[in-house]
C-alpha cells in the first residue's frame, strides 16, 4: 500500500463539513489558523443540507426574541436575505400545545451555499469527496490522519484535530472509549426527509390537530404512516417538507444500514400516497424530492472528560466551563417509531461544558456536535442543529487559545471559551 504525504502542516484539521464542522472550520480559519476542513460528500452541510432537515432548532429560552449572534446570526441574515426562509417560527412538538419550540424553516439548498460561501471564503483548505481512514497516534495525541480519495491513500499532519464527523470517527480510530444506543443497545430510529409540491396550504392549515390525529391513526391502522401526528410543514418556496418516515438503523451494521436506506423510500412513497388520498390541501400535490440519506439521530457518543447526563439537562446545570445553552427538551422518538418522550429542563434552559468536548485519552483532540461525550437522554437534546453549530464554533475558538497558550486541548481552562462565547 503506497501512502502519499501531504507536505502541508496545519494549525487545525476539522473532519466532517456538517453543522458543527463547517462552524469549527469558519471559527478556526477566521481566529488567523491554517485550518482544513475533510468531509466524505460532494457539498457542506451534512445532515442539515444533505438529509433535508429543514429546520434549525436548540434555541435557549428567550433567545429567539433577542439579538442574534456568532455564525447563526449570519446563516440567519443570508437565509432571510436570500428567501430561503421567512425566519423564526414556533413548532408545537407532537402537536402538544405546551410543548412549543421556536425554529428556523430553510430551504436546505439555500442553506447548502451559504455554508459553502462562509467555509470558502474564510480562508480554511477544504477537501470534499475524502475520507479519514485512520488515525495514526503517539504519546497519546493524533500524530496524523490517513485520507483516501482519487489521489490515493495520503497522509496529512495537524497540530490540533476537531472530530466532527457525527459518528465520532476519528475518536474512535485514536482508541478513545464510546457508547450508541440507550442502555438496552436500543437506537432512536432514523429519518427519510422529503418534500411535496402543489400543496393547498390554506386548506391543510384548516385541518384541526384532533383531525390530524385522526387521520394519523388511520395511517397508522392502514401501515401507511409510522408515527401518530401528521408533520408537513411549509417552506418559503412554497414546497411542504415532511419528517413521518421513521426507519431502525444501526450505522455500526452497514449492511442493515444500507437496507434501512432502502426501506425509508418505500415508507416515503406510502406516507406521500397516503397524504395525497387522505388529507386536505394535498389532493393536487406531488413528491418532489428526497434527503440524499436518511437522517439518524444516533450513533457513537464517545466518552470523554465529563459526560453530560439527563440529570444535568433536566436540574438545568451551570458549568463554569459552559460553551452553549439550549432549552431544547430531551427528545427521544420510541425504537418502533411511532411516538416521542419528551422532557423539558426544569428550569428551562441547560447547558453543555467544554469538559465534554475532551478526552482524557487523546490530548490534542476536541469533540464537536452529537459525538460529544453524553449519557442517551443528554444527547437526544444537544443533537439539534442550533446546539451543534454552537459546539462547532467553541471548537474552533479553542483550539486558537490552545495554539496561542501552547497547551493541548484537554488542558485548556474551558472558564476561558464561558467569557468569549456566552457573555
Amino acid at each position: 500500500m503506497t501512502i502519499h504525504p501531504i507536505s502541508t502542516r496545519y494549525d487545525c484539521i476539522v473532519v466532517g463539513g456538517g453543522t458543527a464542522g463547517f462552524a469549527a472550520a469558519v471559527t478556526a480559519a477566521r481566529s488567523g489558523l491554517k485550518t482544513l476542513l475533510i468531509e466524505e460528500k460532494a457539498y457542506l452541510g451534512g445532515t442539515a443540507t444533505g438529509a433535508q432537515v429543514g429546520q434549525l432548532m436548540g434555541f435557549a429560552k428567550g433567545e429567539a426574541e433577542a439579538p442574534k449572534r456568532g455564525l447563526l446570526a449570519e446563516v440567519l441574515d443570508k437565509l432571510i436575505e436570500r428567501k430561503g426562509s421567512n425566519g423564526i417560527e414556533t413548532i408545537y412538538l407532537c402537536g402538544d400545545p405546551d410543548l412549543d419550540v421556536p425554529v428556523i424553516p430553510y430551504e436546505p439548498n439555500a442553506l447548502k451555499n451559504i455554508i459553502q460561501e462562509l467555509v470558502f471564503t474564510s480562508g480554511a483548505d477544504v477537501l470534499l469527496h475524502t475520507r479519514v481512514i485512520d488515525a495514526e497516534t503517539a504519546d497519546g495525541r493524533i500524530c496524523s490522519l490517513l485520507i483516501h480519495n482519487e489521489e490515493g491513500i495520503q497522509r496529512i499532519t495537524g497540530e490540533i484535530i476537531v472530530d466532527a464527523s457525527f459518528h465520532g470517527s476519528v475518536a474512535v480510530e485514536a482508541g478513545c472509549s464510546f457508547e450508541i444506543g440507550d442502555p438496552n443497545g436500543d437506537l432512536q430510529p432514523g429519518s427519510l426527509m422529503y418534500q411535496m409540491a402543489d400543496v393547498d396550504a390554506e386548506r391543510y392549515a384548516q385541518v384541526t390537530q384532533e383531525e390530524k390525529t385522526a387521520l394519523a391513526a388511520k395511517g397508522l391502522a392502514e401501515g401507511c404512516l409510522y408515527v401518530n401526528n401528521l408533520l408537513a410543514r411549509p417552506l418559503p418556496n412554497g414546497l411542504f417538507y415532511s419528517n413521518m418516515s421513521r426507519i431502525r438503523i444501526n450505522p455500526l451494521d452497514t449492511l442493515q444500514w444500507s437496507r434501512a436506506e432502502y426501506e425509508a423510500r418505500e415508507q416515503v412513497q406510502k406516507i406521500s400516497r397516503f397524504f395525497i388520498e387522505n388529507v386536505p390541501g394535498f389532493e393536487n400535490a406531488c413528491l418532489v424530492t428526497t434527503g440524499d440519506f436518511t437522517g439518524l439521530r444516533d450513533s457513537r457518543r464517545i466518552m470523554g472528560k465529563y459526560v453530560l447526563t439527563g440529570k444535568d439537562v433536566l436540574e438545568g446545570r451551570e458549568f463554569p466551563d459552559a460553551v452553549a445553552h439550549s432549552s431544547y427538551p430531551i427528545d427521544i422518538h420510541d425504537t418502533d417509531g411511532v411516538s416521542s418522550t419528551i422532557q423539558k429542563p426544569k428550569t428551562g434552559v441547560f447547558s453543555v461544558p467544554y469538559a465534554s468536548m475532551v478526552t482524557k485519552e487523546v490530548s490534542n483532540l476536541i469533540l464537536a456536535g452529537r459525538c460529544i461525550s453524553a449519557d442517551y437522554e443528554a444527547h437526544a437534546c444537544i443533537r439539534v442543529m442550533i446546539t451543534c453549530l454552537r459546539l462547532g464554533e467553541a471548537a474552533g475558538r479553542a483550539a486558537f487559545h490552545c495554539l496561542e497558550q501552547g497547551v493541548e486541548p484537554n488542558e485548556l481552562d474551558g472558564s476561558l471559551l464561558r467569557q468569549e462565547l456566552l457573555g
